[in-house]
């Protein structure tokens, strides 16, 4: 055995890289383990929201993002070609009244980039394989991926930041409650011709609950291939390029794939002194643009409480948090895919006079925006955000 006392945090994607950064610039060393040998080029999350521009403004990734991204301050809603509804965030936020379309593959780079500035790196082509408690400390079984020598280590906390089929969550045998909806999603990234704002998102109302979301993709690395916008359209119905509306494909899908959507949430964000974050904590349809976000508020707000030696609060200052979101972005979800005539009426008539009344619009753009609570307050930490 190998006890090497440096707190574990498994997975390298966006969560696990940005509470290793952030603990890493307050002289928290931890090992970063990932099973993947590179980083993933797809990308599941396509914008960055004002609060976590904001918790990562101090470390000079809010920066490098502002420089790649698309700024995109509303959205639009349609029923055919037809307008019927709009929202602004014009006033959300003083520093950040928009959303940052961004992809998930560049976030990452930036957020690793910014670890290693700080003093740390990820190691991958390793993985987890076993996990317990053991006394006040967590003992972990890791496996190289291309076969080796397992190594038994011993940590004094250890950070899941390991997905929605977290391998950590499954040894210790946390639940992950919820529900999913009966149909699967479609979406294709691909170069799109069209007269749409490309600074946008574009939600359009199909018949019987069908939708398509067109939103742009911005990946400095990937555009440099295409003489065209790259956009990513989101429907849920199979063939999703044949639901397009007001645009044409310049070119074939770069990725295509379908997914499942599920609304659920770990019955505890702490076994322990194992901890959960991001989507190995909780997993949401992509409609509220809250995923990656929320989880890098999970690194935050985890990253300031071990400063703080004060990880024994970090269930209950985030799970009912990240509760709330989950129930109000299945409630949305459920609304956009409704297949009820119920549902089917509140789109038509109701949605575009809702998002004129203040009380209605104010709250939709907080959900989406990731202003709907503050921050927690504590001991030690600059806590960077209030809500507008």
């Amino acid at each position: 055995m190998t006890d090497t006392l440096r707190p574990l945090i498994i997975g390298a994607g966006p969560v696990g890289l940005g509470a290793a950064m952030f603990l890493a610039r307050e002289g928290i060393v931890t090992r970063v383990l990932e099973e993947l040998d590179e980083p993933v080029h797809e990308s599941k999350a396509l914008a960055v929201n004002p609060r976590t521009l904001e918790i990562l403004e101090s470390s000079g990734v809010t920066a490098r993002m502002l420089e790649i991204g698309l700024r995109t301050p509303g959205a639009r809603m349609h029923r055919g070609e037809q307008l019927v509804a709009s929202i602004s965030l014009t006033g959300v936020h003083s520093r950040y009244p928009f959303m940052l379309a961004l992809s998930q593959a560049t976030t990452e780079r930036l957020l690793a980039q910014a670890l290693t500035a700080a003093g740390g790196h990820a190691e991958r082509g390793v993985k987890l394989v076993g996990c317990r408690t053991v006394g006040d400390r967590v003992e972990a079984v890791l496996q190289p991926t291309h076969g080796g020598t397992r190594e038994v280590v011993e940590c004094p906390w250890l950070l899941a930041a390991d997905g929605a089929h977290s391998t950590v969550r499954e040894q210790l045998g946390v639940r992950f409650e919820g529900s999913s909806l009966d149909r699967e999603w479609y979406l294709a990234d691909l170069p799109l011709r069209t007269e749409l704002a490309e600074n946008e998102v574009h939600v359009f109302f199909l018949e019987k609950g069908a939708f398509l979301l067109l939103i742009r993709v911005v990946d400095d690395v990937l555009e440099r291939q295409f003489d065209t916008p790259l956009w990513r359209i989101i429907v849920n119905r199979p063939e999703p390029l044949s639901y397009l509306t007001m645009a044409e494909p310049a070119g074939p899908p770069v990725w295509q794939s379908s997914f499942r959507i599920s609304h659920r949430i770990c019955s505890k964000f702490s076994a322990g002194n194992v901890h959960f974050a991001g989507d190995a904590a909780h997993i949401h349809s992509p409609m509220g643009a809250r995923g990656m976000n929320l989880g890098l508020e999970d690194a935050w707000v985890f990253a300031e409480l071990a400063k703080a030696t004060r990880l024994s609060e970090y269930d209950q200052l985030r799970r009912p948090v990240d509760r709330r979101v989950v129930n109000q972005v299945e409630f949305l979800t459920r609304f956009i895919a409704g297949k009820t005539p119920f549902s089917g009426f509140m789109r038509r008539f109701i949605l575009p006079v809702a998002t004129k009344i203040p009380a209605f619009r104010n709250r939709l753009v907080k959900t989406l925006t990731g202003l709907d609570h503050e921050l927690p307050n504590i001991a030690g930490a600059n806590t960077p955000i209030q809500v507008l």
